[in-house]
């Protein structure tokens, strides 16, 4: 199987965990400040996870991690989006309202971190911790990748 099918199912799993939390508990998703980096961490230690499993090539990891931040890039230039439903304010967006849902769906799996940073309000400096986060976890990726070469 190819990669780009390997990391769309490792996508999909991801995705159906992340609403399966909200479906689990009942209530709206964003009211899980305070468990919002268990479950980052959970979603990230289940994409590491995956990743071994299915045998993904180093390279494609890699270039889904960039798709991803590219998307983020999207939701952290607008930040008010996220930071009006914290709020309850209307927000004044910069990209058109269907942009930035079809973001926020794609990148559900690790939207969470927004919830860290709202949780603590940290949201001047988003630009900075979200990117960090996607190197931080291709740094981890790639060394999961050679400890399980290694094994083999």
């Amino acid at each position: 199987m190819k990669d780009r099918y390997k990391l769309i199912i490792i996508h999909l799993i991801l995705f159906i965990s992340a609403l399966g939390i909200g479906v689990i508990t009942k209530n709206s998703y964003r009211y899980f400040n305070k468990i919002s980096w268990v479950i980052l961490l959970v979603n990230t230690i289940l994409f590491l996870i995956l990743i071994k499993q299915f045998k993904v090539k180093e390279n494609s990891i890699i270039k889904y991690l960039l798709i991803i931040l590219g998307i983020f890039i999207i939701l952290i230039i607008d930040k008010d989006y996220f930071y009006s439903s914290y709020i309850q304010s209307t927000p004044n967006t910069i990209f058109p309202y269907s942009i930035l849902l079809l973001s926020n769906v794609i990148t559900l799996p690790f939207v969470d971190i927004f919830y860290c940073i709202y949780m603590l309000n940290l949201f001047n400096i988003s630009f900075i911790i979200i990117p960090s986060y996607i190197i931080i976890l291709m740094i981890i990726t790639k060394k999961v990748l050679k400890l399980s070469k290694k094994r083999e």
